[in-house]
């Protein structure tokens, strides 16, 4: 028995070593009946078909070899460095390697160290080996690639995610095998010696980049410099917004499409013209080689070169090029690698592309043929984008929270005319090193072709329904709808029977979408979003409307932007019902007004406490939301909102109190649902807790809270223990930013709390601090654990 595609099986091994890393218990037993089951097929194989069975199948015996290699590769890139235990976050410290690449970012630059060795003041005695670097820096005009570099500065730890939606910053860089970053206060070149093939490549790239800005206006360059040369620095940032909700930003990132063209087109050309198919094949290899080192090598052009290379070498070998195997092979040289790659939204978003067109569009292809010549690569385009898009739908969602309704009919427009743009560009870039005009006489049809994309993207993104916002699926889902795509390609695979099904494959396949529909939501929740040095409060009624209580923060830029935006669409939320702002100090609003500003995600009321003393930055937030037609509401002590089962009063302040700091005006929120309690106090200082404290001594019904928001993030002087004794809350919340300049949260703070009783959650700690109830229990989930 011969068993095909051996390629696909390693590959499989590999990854399923690398998934029991996960499982880390089930790895010996896993190994050990791989072993078991590959000796008892030699064994009961007749001996006289041994010889067959070791020529044809000789890979079997590779499979756990492969299985073991998965679990330690991973366990070697998973691994904390040992200079972790030496420091939190940052140190002064010097690392020396070799400079394998450089990228020019504008206003400043990245250098990539790898092989390097690194030294801090805290281990004298150790020197602590890191794969790559990552380094900024002002300048690489004295550096070549391949010089060894000592660089002096503070080194730093990538940051994790502690926020649903929030940008992994330590996970990207694992997926690159980057362990550190330093910024460079002082760099010396060690040793001079550089590779003359790398650094003329690098030269070359820049040289391309200086021709399309020369040839081309900012914009167009910028976008150029990105589809051909891999450079998105530059970019104009309303362009990628509006590609992106367009859902045709895959055309910036060097893909198949580019390798393909450049690299089929140069071999169809050598073939052409004479030349013979071996030097042809080499020519064009060792060109597309270069072309991957000249745009960094992202894991779509790994994957793109090594498929070509296949079919070349299928080609020049006399076989039949299997494009399963092709990229099998390629999935197995990335994940040798950089293990991490695996779980890398570019990784699966490419191999997923390809499995789509090689699995589904078959299927497609035979349930409905058009015979018209004019319609039918019309509906040939339409059915392979649509196939990549139900291939890679759970990861645009697991990645992206949303997908662009109308990507399907603007990438059937605008795909075709990306090749000639390809085409031209390369064009234009080579002639335009020789001589100018003429490389912007070749570009000139670029030009209008992007103006193109422009208008119709500009047009997409007013239609109605734009984008559908589902927020992230559980991995059940996920597992569920793959589950379900393998069930229709069982049903379809080929086989001698002429029986037909049609009719199951359309209702699988409308079964698919089906599966993200979102239950509503039946319980109370609270989110107690990290947002560093500040406070930021999302909830979430049984009944499904929205609120969030501030949303500020004094140490994180930006926070609307990489926090609060990724949250509300993680999560599926489009639209806040209410805002409520507990007072106006940047620390509470700076990510709100952001989120007013952007319109990204729809605000309707905007709830503000009513106070006298209203001061500038007061009325700065309700002109803007004025501005954005946001309706205004106001709210003081005594006032109740009521949410079905959900109860939320204001118990502070009212319109006659007055004091004479801004905090001491924070609205203080009493929540309850069923039987559980929520307080929500601000940043309220002395004067109002003690008005507060007195308040509750004559309304029994709100003592005795569930949980707390402790005031103003901690300091010593709030959350008083005479407040203490009478709310006693069970869990304490605290809102505040890691190593921030206040000290916050204080001793004598935490140390009433637990005098209290309360067990107390930071979100410096924990990330995002969730909390459900169903008015009776309480689930709390601490992001840093999910």
């Amino acid at each position: 028995m011969i068993i095909r595609r051996p390629l696909v099986w390693l590959f499989f091994a590999y990854a399923a070593g690398m998934g029991l890393y996960e499982a880390s218990e089930w790895f010996l037993y896993v190994t050990v009946i791989t072993l078991l089951g590959v000796i008892a097929v030699w064994i009961f194989i007749p001996w006289r078909k041994k010889k067959d069975a070791i020529k044809h199948n000789i890979f079997l015996f590779g499979l756990p070899i492969l299985i073991i290699l998965g679990y330690f590769q991973m366990n070697r890139q998973l691994a904390p460095s040992p200079m972790d235990k030496f420091f939190d976050d940052k140190i002064e410290g010097t690392v020396q390697g070799q400079l394998e690449m450089m990228s020019d970012k504008g206003s400043y630059v990245v250098l990539t160290l790898k092989n390097n060795t690194i030294s801090i003041p805290s281990s004298t005695n150790f020197l602590f080996y890191s794969s790559r670097v990552t380094v900024y820096c002002s300048s690489t005009s004295s550096y070549k690639i391949g010089n060894i570099l000592s660089v002096s500065g503070q080194i730093s730890k990538f940051k994790m995610a502690t926020n649903p939606g929030q940008f992994d910053e330590l996970q990207y860089n694992r997926t690159r095998n980057i362990d550190y970053k330093i910024n460079a206060d002082y760099i010396l070149v060690i040793n001079s010696n550089y590779s003359k093939y790398y650094n003329s490549v690098y030269n070359l790239k820049n040289n391309l980049m200086d021709v399309f800005y020369k040839i081309l206006n900012s914009k167009d360059a910028g976008i150029i410099s990105a589809m051909i040369l891999g450079e998105a620095a530059l970019l104009d940032a309303e362009i990628k917004e509006l590609y992106q909700q367009n859902g045709i930003s895959h055309i910036l990132a060097i893909s198949g499409l580019h390798i393909t063209i450049i690299g089929l087109s140069l071999y169809q050309l050598l073939l052409k013209i004479k030349v013979p198919i071996l030097p042809a094949t080499f020519i064009s290899i060792g060109i597309i080689f270069t072309y991957g080192i000249l745009t960094n090598f992202s894991v779509s052009t790994n994957r793109s070169i090594v498929m070509l290379i296949v079919m070349m070498m299928a080609k020049l070998v006399g076989r039949t090029y299997d494009i399963i195997s092709a990229l099998s092979l390629s999935a197995l040289i990335i994940l040798l690698q950089t293990p991490m790659q695996l779980f890398n939204a570019g990784f699966l978003l490419s191999f997923g592309a390809i499995l789509g067109i090689a699995f589904i569009y078959p299927i497609i292809h035979e349930l409905v043929t058009i015979q018209n010549k004019i319609l039918s690569p019309i509906w040939n385009g339409l059915a392979m984008s649509f196939c990549i898009q139900i291939m890679t739908f759970p990861i645009i969602l697991f990645f992206f929270y949303e997908v662009p309704v109308y990507s399907l009919i603007i990438n059937l427009i605008i795909l075709p005319m990306a090749s000639i743009i390809v085409i031209l560009a390369v064009i234009a870039g080579i002639l335009g090193l020789v001589f100018t005009p003429l490389g912007i006489f070749i570009i000139g049809g670029a030009h209008y072709i992007l103006y193109f994309y422009e208008f119709i993207c500009k047009i997409a993104v007013n239609l109605p329904v734009n984008t559908l916002l589902i927020g992230r699926p559980s991995r059940y889902q996920i597992i569920a709808y793959y589950i379900i795509i393998l069930i229709l390609l069982v049903l379809n695979y080929p086989r001698k029977s002429e029986r037909s099904y049609s009719s199951k494959s359309i209702i699988l396949l409308s079964f698919l979408f089906i599966i993200f529909i979102k239950p509503d939501n039946v319980n109370f929740n609270v989110t107690f979003i990290d947002v560093g040095q500040g406070d930021g409060i999302f909830m979430q009624m049984p009944n499904g409307k929205t609120y969030l209580v501030d949303g500020g923060s004094t140490d994180i830029r930006n926070l609307g932007k990489y926090r609060l935006e990724p949250f509300f669409k993680s999560q599926g939320i489009g639209v806040i019902d209410y805002i409520v702002v507990t007072h106006t100090d940047a620390d509470h609003i700076s990510g709100l007004k952001e989120i007013i500003t952007e319109g990204n995600i729809r605000v309707r009321y905007l709830v503000l406490p009513d106070i006298r003393d209203k001061g500038q930055s007061y009325l700065e937030l309700l002109n803007l939301a004025k501005s954005k037609g946001i309706k205004i509401l106001y709210i003081t002590a005594g006032d109740v909102i009521q949410e079905g089962e959900v109860t939320i009063t204001c118990l502070h302040p009212d319109i006659n109190f007055t004091t004479s700091s801004s905090n001491g005006y924070s609205t203080v929120l009493s929540i309850r649902y069923k039987q559980y309690d929520m307080l929500l106090t601000g940043d309220l200082e002395s004067d109002g807790e003690e008005k507060l404290t007195n308040a509750f001594l004559q309304m029994e019904e709100y003592s005795d809270y569930d949980v707390l928001k402790v005031a103003h993030h901690g300091s010593k002087n709030s959350t008083p223990k005479e407040l203490l004794d009478i709310i006693r809350p069970e869990i304490a919340v605290i809102s505040y930013g890691k190593d921030n300049s206040y000290g916050h949260p204080h001793e004598e703070l935490l140390e009433r709390l637990r005098n209290s009783g309360s067990n107390i959650y930071a979100t410096a700690q924990s990330g995002a601090v969730r909390i459900e109830t169903n008015g009776s229990s309480i689930l709390i989930t601490e992001y840093c654990s999910w």
